[in-house]
């Protein structure tokens, strides 16, 4: 029996499509209610997506594949954790009035949502660049 690390099938990208779909009307519809843009409401619809999409099986799904997913999980999580380190100490460790300037920190959601953006774009460019060794 193979083990497989990404448990999804290759068609639960659809259901994680659905799912960003369904935060991104639900942070529009938001904002027509109650003229406010929720962020951390479009994280919350973007990581769930994110994580169907990232983590379900390729169409060739082999080591190379598992190895460049690692690969590009490893280094969005570095880049994703310097970015939000980098927005938190620049934007809340200085002194801001607190009536007209509020400024949040980056909640779990968007960090995630982050790290899988991040994450997917690597893997789509270490692929191709492997693609691409292997046709030479």
């Amino acid at each position: 029996m193979k083990h497989n690390p990404f448990p999804y099938s290759y068609w639960t990208k659809i259901l994680g499509i659905l799912i960003i779909i369904a935060g991104v009307i639900s942070f529009f519809r938001q904002y027509h209610k109650k003229g406010i843009f929720d962020i951390n409401e479009l994280a919350i619809g973007l990581s769930w997506g994110l994580v169907f999409i990232f983590f379900s099986k390729e169409r060739t799904d082999d080591e190379m594949i598992h190895g460049l997913k690692f690969k590009a999980l490893t280094w969005a999580i570095i880049v994703a954790f310097s970015i939000t380190e980098l927005y938190n100490y620049l934007f809340l460790n200085w002194r801001f009035k607190r009536g007209h300037d509020i400024i949040l920190s980056v909640s779990a959601y968007q960090f995630l949502a982050l790290t899988l953006i991040i994450a997917i774009i690597s893997f789509h460019y270490l692929k191709h660049k492997a693609t691409l060794n292997d046709a030479e």
